[in-house]
């Protein structure tokens, strides 16, 4: 070893890599960088690895770095439960722009923890991880179940690993072998190569973990399949999930959300009809599950903004549909104690949704709500655009169309960009859909149907209403209501500035939108339920706090 290599500056740091918790570690900087043809790695540290990487490129380094690990290299960096985090460095030194678009969102361990104890109630002969990387999936399911049964799943050679990025699958092999034994290196089927590819098939009585690459297809390839789902929604992981549901495999994935009630995505909703099993949804606020940062992409957005949905596809026998929860909204505090499988497979609906035309998304609803969201359903004849005028009138309202924790109607128009103006049809329309919008149940829709981040018109124009059940008490107070409101408008305006720009919305104090609830409630025959509504504006899971 050079005399330069050993005298190095030791300083510690802490890096923080996406999706994975924070890595601390000594790193000690040197000058010079290791030549990965001697017997260097006993010393090897993280900026020796940056080194190489940027001089030599990933794929001559990494095939080193696992010789040296399988055949019982000590260097505590270079162990498995550190290649993801080494890897995704990696990535991120030599490719930022590439990782960006090619929609790389690693595993959080707690995650894929989760999602392994459900693997493991599915049944299946072979296991597969579409998608694997460097294995975090995989690993975290051969943790899960009994070692004996890894032994046979090796033995019989039922493990298959499948990604298109030749390093990340060879470090998912080796990370097997040097846990569960360098005998087993070959038994681990390793498919390189594009999933959607029609040469590239999932094996029969299989059982599949995925976390697919998330980004939008650009050009279709001529070996794929062309589904009406690949074409309508044009999005990779939508292809993947619809690949992997039609092989009648057991399977559990994370993706966005988005599938649950994008338009371009009713094509797949109606595939998972012929289907069943059950989907939680996770918000990004105040608690992301992706939790991290992204690392070295070139974004205004550091934090990872994915809201993900993990869904589990067990092909029930006698059941056909989705049981789904609502958007989980959580602080960071409550994870732990939220990423607990029986408890977050109570939070979805008894009831098994199918999609058609007439209800084509899944509806993300608090199981404790979803009496009173069908009984809204069906009392309510009409929908809100059918309470509108054709043309401008006096009767305007002006509705922001970015709602974190509630919906505002107003009267005037506020200094702000991305506003929803309607016009209701005559007086008694426009006092109630005042009252309509302030209260909880605009809100409670957006979050059913989207909870991202803007309401638009066509889905608020979408809301059920139930103009006709009000009687002439119920008129006369919705226009005290909103007469009242109205006058103190400007006394709650409240202004933030966002990107450089004044955005003005009104911050009524709760009770009105509680009071007007409790009059909804009446209407709908579910008076005892309106303080319900508190947990669709919460901010947390086990703390029943509102945010006004």
């Amino acid at each position: 070893m050079s005399q330069a290599l050993e005298q190095k500056q030791r300083i510690t740091v802490q890096l923080q890599m996406p999706l994975f918790d924070s890595f601390e570690t000594t790193i000690e900087k040197s000058e010079t960088s290791i030549d990965l043809t001697q017997p260097t790695f006993d010393q090897y540290t993280f900026q020796d690895y940056i080194n190489e990487i940027n001089k030599r490129g990933l794929e001559p380094v990494w095939p080193a770095i696992l010789e040296y690990c399988i055949n019982g290299g000590s260097n505590s960096l270079l162990q498995v439960d550190n290649f993801a985090m080494l890897y995704e460095a990696g990535l991120a030194e030599l490719d930022k722009e590439n990782k960006k678009s090619s929609g790389q969102y690693f595993t959080p361990n707690d995650v894929a923890s989760l999602m392994a104890r459900w693997l493991k109630e599915l049944d299946g002969e072979n296991v597969c991880d579409v998608g694997c990387g460097t294995g975090n999936l995989i690993l975290a399911y051969l943790r899960e179940v009994d070692s004996s049964k890894v032994i046979a799943l090796l033995k019989n050679k039922r493990i298959y690993l499948y990604d298109n990025d030749e390093t990340a699958l060879k470090i998912a092999r080796y990370s097997i072998a040097i846990k569960y034994g360098k005998q087993y290196l070959d038994s681990i089927n390793i498919i390189c190569g594009d999933f959607l590819d029609s040469s590239i098939s999932l094996p029969n009585n299989s059982k599949v973990i995925s976390n697919p690459p998330y980004f939008k297809i650009t050009s279709i390839c001529p070996n794929w399949a062309l589904t009406e789902n690949l074409m309508s929604s044009k999005d990779f992981y939508s292809a993947i999930m619809e690949k992997c549901i039609i092989s009648n495999s057991k399977l559990v994935i994370i993706t966005p959300y988005s599938f649950i009630g994008g338009n371009k995505f009713f094509a797949l909703r109606q595939v998972m009809n012929n289907h069943s099993g059950f989907i939680v949804s996770f918000d990004n606020v105040p608690g992301n599950i992706f939790n991290g940062k992204k690392h070295g992409i070139f974004n205004s957005n550091t934090a990872n903004s994915v809201r993900a949905a993990i869904t589990v596809v067990d092909n029930k026998s006698n059941k056909k549909g989705f049981r789904t929860s609502h958007l989980i909204r959580f602080r960071t505090a409550e994870r732990k104690k939220l990423l607990s499988n029986g408890y977050l497979e109570d939070l979805a609906s008894t009831e098994y949704y199918l999609v058609d035309t007439n209800s084509p998304a899944y509806p993300k609803c608090h199981k404790e709500l979803q009496g009173v969201f069908n009984t809204w359903r069906n009392k309510s004849s009409q929908t809100l655009k059918e309470l509108l005028a054709p043309y401008p009138n006096e009767h305007a309202l002006y509705i922001p169309n970015t709602c974190r924790y509630f919906t505002t109607a107003s009267s005037v128009k506020l200094n702000r960009v991305g506003m929803i103006k309607i016009h209701a049809q005559d007086l008694a329309s426009y006092d109630f859909l005042y009252c309509l919008i302030n209260s909880s149940f605009a809100y409670w829709h957006w979050r059913i149907y989207d909870g991202g981040i803007t309401y638009t018109c066509g889905l608020l124009e979408s809301m059920p209403v139930f103009i006709g059940l009000l009687s002439r008490e119920d008129k006369n107070f919705f226009r005290q209501m909103r007469e009242q409101m109205s006058q103190v408008e400007n006394k709650y305006i409240i202004k933030k500035l966002n990107a450089g720009k004044v955005q003005e919305n009104i911050k009524f104090p709760s009770t009105y939108r509680k009071k007007i609830n409790e009059r909804l409630f009446n209407i709908l025959g579910c008076a005892d339920s309106h303080k319900l509504l508190d947990l669709v504006h919460s901010n947390a899971v086990f703390v029943n706090h509102e945010e006004d």
